[in-house]
Formats: C-alpha cells, sequence, structure tokens
C-alpha cells in the first residue's frame, strides 16, 4: 500500500541475526546450514501494523570464484618455476602442489618450485586449492610446462695465484660454481697437457721454464651439462 513503510528482520534458524535489518542479507560461514528467513513488518499513520515472514531456506556451501593457475620461469634443472594463482575469492587461503608428470613431488608446497636431477624430461604442473570457510573447497592445476630441460652450471673463469717460477707452486682457484657441483682439475703448459697435473695446486720444474702456464677446472654434476673453464696465462715461468 502507498505510504506504509516498511521494515525487515532477518532470522536463522528462528533467531534474529543482529544487525540484519536490511532488505538483502548475505549469508556468512556460521550461517551454514540454518534455515533463514525473512520478516517484513508494515507500518503507515492510521493502520494496524503487519508482518509477514517468508518461506525458509537452508544455507549451503559457498562457491569460490577461483582462477586455472599459471608457471611462470624456465623449466629447466636448477632454475625456480613460479606458480600465479590469479584471483580468488577474498579470504580464501591457498595451498600448493607440484607435480612432475601428474605425480606428486613430496615436499613441493609452496609457491615456487627448482626442479632438480629427478624432474629432468618430465612435464611440470602445479594444483593450487582454496579453502574458506562456509565454502567448498577448490582446486585448479595449470597447464604443464616444457619437458624440463637440462640444467645450466654457473661456471667461473678460474685463476691462478703464485709466482710463476722455478720450484714455485701455483694454486688453481676456481670461483664460485652451483652448489654441489664437483670439480676436477688440468694444468697446461704453452697449451699442452701436464701429465699427471690433475690437483688444485702444481709445483713449477726445470722443464717448464719460459712456458706459460694455464689451468682447466671441469664441473660436473647430475642434471646439468658438464661446463669446462680455462684460466689466463701465467707469465712464462722464470728461472
Amino acid at each position: 500500500m502507498s505510504g506504509t513503510t516498511l521494515s525487515y528482520l532477518w532470522l536463522a534458524d528462528n533467531k534474529s541475526i543482529k544487525g540484519a535489518t536490511g532488505p538483502t542479507y548475505t549469508p556468512v560461514a556460521a550461517d551454514r546450514g540454518k534455515k533463514i528467513r525473512v520478516q517484513v513488518s508494515g507500518a503507515k499513520p492510521g493502520y494496524m501494523t503487519m508482518a509477514k515472514t517468508s518461506k525458509e531456506v537452508t544455507v549451503g556451501y559457498g562457491s569460490i570464484a577461483s582462477n586455472v593457475p599459471t608457471i611462470s620461469g624456465t623449466a629447466k634443472v636448477g632454475s625456480k618455476l613460479t606458480a600465479k594463482p590469479g584471483t580468488w575469492t577474498a579470504g580464501t587461503k591457498l595451498t600448493y602442489q607440484w607435480l612432475t608428470n601428474g605425480k606428486t613431488v613430496s615436499g613441493a608446497t609452496t609457491s615456487s618450485f627448482i626442479p632438480g636431477a629427478a624432474q629432468r624430461g618430465t612435464v611440470i604442473t602445479v594444483k593450487v586449492t582454496g579453502a574458506k570457510a562456509g565454502y567448498t573447497t577448490v582446486s585448479k592445476t595449470s597447464k604443464a610446462t616444457a619437458k624440463v630441460a637440462t640444467g645450466t652450471l654457473t661456471a667461473p673463469a678460474p685463476t691462478v695465484s703464485g709466482t710463476a717460477k722455478v720450484n714455485k707452486t701455483l694454486t688453481a682457484k676456481p670461483g664460485t660454481w652451483t652448489a654441489g657441483t664437483k670439480l676436477s682439475y688440468q694444468w697446461y703448459a704453452n697449451g699442452k697437457t701436464i701429465a699427471k697435473a690433475t690437483k688444485t695446486t702444481l709445483k713449477l720444474t726445470a722443464g717448464h721454464r719460459g712456458q706459460k702456464i694455464t689451468v682447466k677446472v671441469t664441473g660436473s654434476k647430475t642434471g646439468y651439462t658438464t661446463a669446462a673453464k680455462v684460466s689466463k696465462a701465467t707469465k712464462a715461468v722464470a728461472k
């Protein structure tokens, strides 16, 4: 009726919901499983106030807005991959699980993952699961990466310390390689291999006099391409 003032009261299991006195109400997690009704009262001067109550509806689980995650980074041994979950319902708690060829990688449950030698040649996906009180849990899995390629070692050129002089000892300084890399050494005189000179040090003899010395450092690690670096030459070995 024209001129009637309406007021609203929302109820959950026949109990009034504090503060819920508007024409709309959004159920919260605490309402899940409860029966919701609304009571509408109409008032107008000179008329008897009346109240009507709606039929009840049972609150079910909410639906989380979710996205299929994507993966950024290069699928390569030793290179970090990062999960990009996209936008989910505000307040959703996200968890991660990385998979290789569709199989769970034990312990790989953060938003980033570095493939190791065991993942070389496989494809990587990430599953993102979203949970929020009162909502149905949702899981989404990314598209697979390309096959994980062989890693590239961090391999600096070595240097040689010491004095290039007969009876003096030279020492190879390999620099910092990828953690876990196994290093081997080979010394050269004027570019020719010095027999059995495969340690980190070389004692110069009269046979080296007048020659320039270099050292080659070779690094190897499972899942990575073997790398070799050669130092700059010393001055010609003096007496």
